[in-house]
């Protein structure tokens, strides 16, 4: 058998010395902490294809949000108390979900619509991806637009109508 080769080996590190995005909801400012895997990106674009169940699609949503607010397990160096300070040792650092935490509390307070959550969603998508489709509007109330190229199945709930499909992003 032969092997196509190695892949996900290398995990990219975050700069902790970058600008993190942030975005305005409900009055509220958020910070991105961490990063959507790129799987999610393909569960949302093959949801919006028509390939898999909306439900889907709509858990990569949550999930999309819940990465992105959270801020990921890391590894810290500090000094060690057994040594007076004397020498470093590295410490894990548990991941902090209180970013999520307060904007899930705020979105189901304020009774944020479902459009919002998948516009918020896509414009996280897009700025971890680096190629937004355009600027992004303020968010909003009211119904996404949606394009006329767009899957017209009525399975596909119609927020997710305006995406592209994975199979015509991946061609360019």
């Amino acid at each position: 058998m032969r092997s196509l080769g190695t892949f996900g080996a290398a995990l990219r590190e975050a700069d902790p010395y970058a600008e993190k995005d942030s975005f305005d909801f409900c009055g509220e400012q958020f910070e991105v902490q961490g990063r959507i895997p790129p799987m999610l990106m393909l569960q949302l674009g093959a949801a919006a294809s028509g390939k898999i169940e909306e439900m889907e699609g709509m858990a990569a949503i949550w999930e999309a949000m819940r990465c992105s607010l959270t801020a990921p397990e890391r590894k810290q160096m500090e000094p060690d108390p057994e040594t007076g300070g004397q020498t470093m040792v590295e410490r894990t650092v548990d991941a902090d979900a209180a970013e999520f935490q307060r904007f899930y509390k705020l979105a189901v307070a304020s009774y944020v619509g479902l459009e919002e959550l998948i516009r918020l969603a896509m414009a996280l998508f897009e700025a971890q991806a680096g190629r937004p489709t355009g600027q992004q509007p303020a968010l909003q109330a009211g119904p996404l637009p949606t394009s006329t190229s767009s899957n017209g199945s009525a399975s596909v709930h119609p927020a997710l109508q305006g995406m592209s499909p994975v199979d015509r992003v991946l061609a360019g």
